[in-house]
């Protein structure tokens, strides 16, 4: 029997540069807010809109869960941010949000 392990998370040196990577074509915006070593980042395209979890290791954002839709603090907390950090983060995302 082989045994196989899940591939690391992809990382890089910036939220931004994840997104530069693997983003739509055409106007693209980004909203990033961060608490300690998580970030939280919201995005929207011409055709499409979600949101990210990213963890900071060895000064390198890694990805935790990125997708089409919004999040929820449970969600944030589902993908591995510490359950206070997810509260923060989604209270700085709400403040962040246009009324």
């Amino acid at each position: 029997m082989m045994l196989t392990t899940a591939p690391p998370p992809a990382c890089y040196a910036s939220v931004a540069s994840f997104y530069a990577a693997n983003r739509e074509r055409g106007p693209f915006h980004t909203t990033v807010v961060t608490e300690g070593n998580y970030a939280y980042a919201s995005w929207y395209g011409l055709h499409s809109g979600g949101e990210g979890a990213f963890q900071r290791r060895a000064g390198r954002w890694c990805k935790l869960v990125n997708g089409g839709g919004a999040m929820n603090v449970q969600e944030l907390a589902a993908s591995g941010v510490p359950r206070a950090t997810a509260e923060r983060l989604f209270a700085k995302m709400r403040a962040k949000r246009p009324a």
